[in-house]
This record gives structure tokens, sequence and C-alpha cells, in this order.
């Protein structure tokens, strides 16, 4: 069973349209647990803290410096 790790819709402001990625604090097939902080998100030069949903390997489909906007898929928990 997979999770996907999204950018919560609460994660910045209503105003701000989009952020990018800024670090990801695991490597791409790393162990994590539920609650852990995975990756900094920039947004209008406030870096916010993008945690794990759930506990399992982490695989990143986004790479730092790419736009996201709320409610994209920037990784999997398998």
């Amino acid at each position: 069973m997979t999770t996907p790790v999204i950018i919560p819709n609460d994660l910045w402001d209503e105003d701000d349209k989009t952020g990018s990625i800024v670090v990801w604090l695991y490597k791409d097939g790393a162990q994590v647990k539920e609650g852990d902080l995975i990756a900094e998100v920039l947004v209008e030069k406030v870096t916010l803290e993008l945690v794990a949903p759930a506990s399992g390997t982490l695989r990143i489909r986004v790479e730092p410096e790419v736009v996201v906007n709320k409610g994209d898929e920037v990784a999997v928990i398998e």
C-alpha cells in the first residue's frame, strides 16, 4: 500500500498560489517514520515544513526547485 505525500491545502496562505521544494531531508528510497520532517517548501520567502503522513520507504516524485501547487503529489511512501 502506498500513501501519497501531497502539499496540504493549509500549508500556506490562501493568497499564495505556488511554492517549491527547497530540499528533501531524506534521499529517495530512505526509510521514514510518520511525522518525520521530510522536506522544506519555499513560499514567498518563507520556508515551511512538510512531514511524512505515514511510515515506510520514501519515493520522491518532484525534484527541488520545481514549482508546486497546493494538492500536488510530490512523493509517495511505500
